[in-house]
């Protein structure tokens, strides 16, 4: 005998909606800043139609931004393009560094790509969400022997979900970051904090 399904007019999984706000492609190069920026556009409340957050497997600025460059070429082929393209890279000691975020200030169409970087990891990023520092480390390996760092992440692992513990001190994080010469991430932030 056949089951008999009740209609009931709820859709319990609406797929989520396009809304009136910017269309935005995050590109990032690893797993940390992916599950970071995932973590915060549902915090947020921001619409997953809206903005794309992707870990495009690119370990280069350049070839990163390249990725993302081909990604906003196809939005537009398709009709629906994306408002702004931003590609989230560490210097990690990348050779093209420095020529990579030249060439996103210069590129056209203007006010289409950015970048959010930190330096020497995204790690110096989520240490701002706990202290005001502007000390120059040299790489990742750095950064974790350092003492704050080891007091506020003690098991750091970088495939952790670790957003539901900071997201309180986003905001912090963001004025800690002002004018600090080794992340403009809060400009992201503060971004897409205003979408809406």
């Amino acid at each position: 005998m056949a089951k008999c399904r009740i209609k009931t007019g709820f859709n319990f999984r609406e797929p989520p909606t396009k809304e009136d706000y910017d269309r935005v492609l995050i590109v990032c190069e690893g797993k940390t800043e992916v599950n970071y920026f995932k973590e915060l556009i549902g915090y947020l409340k921001l619409s997953t139609v809206n903005i794309e957050i992707l870990d495009i497997k690119q370990t280069t600025p350049d070839s990163l931004f390249n990725r993302a460059k081909e990604l906003y070429r196809a939005s537009k082929k398709q009709g629906n393009p994306f408002d702004r393209v931003y590609c989230v890279f560490d210097k990690d000691g990348h050779a093209k560094y420095q020529q990579t975020k030249n060439h996103i200030d210069q590129v056209t169409p203007k006010n289409t790509y950015y970048y959010a970087f930190s330096e020497p990891c995204f790690e110096f990023w989520l240490l701002l969400h706990f202290v005001k520092t502007d000390k120059p480390f040299s790489n990742f390996d750095d950064l974790k022997k350092d003492k704050k760092f080891k007091q506020y992440f003690p098991n750091y692992d970088k495939s952790e979900n670790i957003f539901n513990n900071l997201q309180d001190k986003v905001s912090i994080a963001c004025q800690n970051a002002k004018h600090n010469p080794h992340t403009n991430v809060d400009e992201l932030i503060d971004y897409l904090k205003q979408i809406k």
